[in-house]
Order: C-alpha cells, then sequence, then structure tokens
C-alpha cells in the first residue's frame, strides 16, 4: 500500500516542482493565484476538494452628497466689493463667482479657500491705515473663512473622486511588484497636512499644480482600497482552508513521529506556496497597515468627518485587519501542529 502511494507521491510532488519552474514564464503571479495554487496541491495530496478561492469586495463608501459639509457663501456688498478692487481680494472673488468658479470640484475649491485666506490677510494689511472700519469686516471675514476652509479640506478629504477610488475601488491586489505604494503613502499624509494651512500666519496658499499631482499617485495606486481587499481576501479563504484542514490534516499518518510520503509532501506545498508566495504579500500588508495606521486613527478623531466616513475607516483599518491577523495566526498555527507532529522540521523544499 505505502509502495504504490509512494510512486503516487513522489510524481505528484515532481508535478509540483514543474508547476511552480513554470509558473514565472506565463505573466506574474497574483495572491489569487497563489491561493488557488495552493489549495489546488493541497487538494491533490489530500486526495479531498477543499474550499474554492473566493474574491470578496469591499463594502460600498457612502455617497459623497450624503456626508458632504454645507459652507455658507461669504455675503459682500457692491460697496465693500468696489471698496476691495485695489486689492487682490476683489479679483479672487469674482472669479469664483463665475460659472465656472461655482462648479469647482472639491480640490479646486480648497485651493480657492486657502487663496482666498491669504488675501484675506495681505488685503487687510494693506488698507488697515485707511480703512479701518473695512480692516475690521475684513478680519471677521478671515475668522469666518478659516472655519469654511477646515470644512472644505473635510468635504475633499470625503468627496473628492480620487479619494474615493483609492479607499473603495481597487483595480488590483497587493503585491511584491506593487512599485507606487511608497509614494501612495507619502501623498496621502501629504493631503491630510494640508489641513493646517487654515492656522498659517505667512498668507502661503496651497499650490494647485502640486496638489494635483499628489492626487494622482493616490488615485493610481490606490492604496488604502488594495491594500484592505488583499487582507479581505486572506481572511476569507484562510478562514475557510484552515477549518477544512483542520480533520484532514489530523488524519494523516504519522506513526510514532515518522513522517511519511505524504506528510512531506505536504509540507513541501505549505512552504513552497504558502511561506514563499503568500506570507510575503501578508508581510506588505502588515507593513502599510502600520505605516498608514497613523493617518487612520487621526481621521477617526476628526470632529469634521462624517460618521459614516469614519465608520467604514474604522472598519477597515482596525475591525478587518484583526480579523486578517486572526486567520493567518491560526493557519500558521495549525501548520506548526502538523509538523511538529510528524517531526517534520520546518525547512522549505529546493526548486532546483
Amino acid at each position: 500500500m505505502y509502495t504504490t502511494y509512494s510512486n503516487v507521491a513522489r510524481a505528484i510532488l515532481l508535478y509540483l516542482f514543474c508547476v511552480v519552474l513554470l509558473s514565472g514564464c506565463f505573466g506574474k503571479r497574483t495572491l489569487h493565484d497563489s491561493l488557488v495554487d495552493y489549495k489546488t496541491r493541497l487538494g491533490y495530496v489530500l486526495d479531498s476538494e477543499l474550499p474554492q478561492t473566493t474574491a470578496p469586495s469591499l463594502p460600498t463608501l457612502a455617497a459623497s452628497s450624503d456626508i458632504k459639509i454645507p459652507i455658507e457663501t461669504l455675503s459682500i456688498n457692491l460697496r465693500e466689493f468696489y471698496a476691495l478692487q485695489d486689492c487682490e481680494l476683489g479679483k479672487v472673488v469674482a472669479q469664483r463667482n463665475t460659472s465656472l468658479g461655482k462648479s469647482q470640484l472639491p480640490s479646486q475649491r480648497l485651493v480657492y479657500e486657502s487663496k482666498l485666506l491669504s488675501v484675506l490677510s495681505s488685503c487687510q494689511a494693506a488698507i488697515s491705515a485707511t480703512n479701518s472700519s473695512l480692516a475690521d469686516t475684513l478680519n471677521d471675514w478671515h475668522k469666518q473663512k478659516r472655519t469654511d476652509y477646515a470644512k472644505s479640506w473635510a468635504n475633499f478629504i470625503q468627496a473628492s473622486q480620487e479619494l474615493r477610488l483609492a479607499l473603495s475601488t481597487p483595480e488590483h491586489l497587493l503585491s511584491t511588484e506593487s512599485k507606487d505604494a511608497n509614494a501612495s503613502v507619502n501623498s496621502l499624509f501629504f493631503i491630510d497636512s494640508i489641513k493646517g494651512l487654515n492656522n498659517q500666519t505667512d498668507g502661503s496658499p496651497i499650490d494647485s499644480g502640486e496638489l494635483e499631482a499628489q492626487l494622482q499617485v493616490i488615485r493610481s495606486a490606490r492604496l488604502p482600497a488594495t491594500l484592505w481587499r488583499t487582507q479581505l481576501l486572506l481572511t476569507e479563504n484562510l478562514d475557510k482552508l484552515s477549518a477544512s484542514l483542520i480533520p484532514k490534516l489530523n488524519a494523516v499518518s504519522c506513526p510514532e513521529g515518522r513522517a511519511t510520503e505524504q506528510a512531506k509532501i505536504l509540507r513541501n506545498v505549505f512552504y513552497l506556496f504558502f511561506i514563499e508566495e503568500i506570507q510575503p504579500v501578508g508581510s506588505l500588508v502588515n507593513q502599510y497597515h502600520y505605516k498608514l495606521l497613523p493617518l487612520w486613527q487621526k481621521w477617526l478623531e476628526e470632529p469634521l468627518f462624517h460618521p459614516d466616513f469614519k465608520h467604514y475607516i474604522e472598519e477597515q483599518s482596525k475591525t478587518n485587519f484583526d480579523n486578517y491577523s486572526r486567520a493567518v495566526r491560526s493557519h500558521v498555527a495549525l501548520w506548526q501542529g502538523f509538523l511538529k507532529r510528524c517531526n517534520l522540521s520546518p525547512v522549505a523544499a529546493t526548486r532546483g
């Protein structure tokens, strides 16, 4: 019986090596590919059907229209408007009242609000000596627009298309080939930092070109959504696989702690697919989770963000990450128990 099985096992192992060696010749492998192959090879060796690999989607982010903060327009009468024609404020306000100015994207509305803060400061300084009454009015406007700037920043984060895609619509799964992920981290912290511009006293407005460039990095990488969908994929599939493997691995014979051919091949499958292909992606999930965690913690404490928006962030960055971590730990512990029972050392099979 064992002689026959040994021949079959060797044939399966040879097949495994061929698949792994040839896989690099037909394009880049994704995490989904690795999970499919991992389950398929285990099923071959165990002569059992294991759960199919699923590809869960992220939940839907609340509609921007439902979480947008209303901002009152600045009311300027004609007498005040004409008195401001000699400073830049009149020009900026006039541009806002054009048809193009009234249909600004969230990013450009934020740029406008930062510009308005800047010209309010300079205009107030320019006329303070000749028109103290108007200077006092400008000071009141400046206070109001500092509040409006913070609201515009919150709307920019919650409603801009680039951010919404980055948070909820991944185009691919996280992989070791992801080249723009670190740049995306920096861009996300950049857009968070510009909220503080409303407290600056030097009157420096947002550089519109830089802001749009940072948004394009965020849109291209879509790192948060990519990260969160990857951890969701691992959680769901590893949970199902672990539950299915528990009785099957327990049934594998290792008499008096001696590993059979079947046990050795199972160990090789585990290392070739889980340790060498799946686990490196899991390491990236951990890496980028902790890089972005300070940002999510800050946003969860932001009073201007809508509760539905914060709930979405918390669900992905905390609840689902905790579930992912537990699923990985449980899966690894399952294999550690099996390897210990069969006295198999944690050494991967060679590919050469």
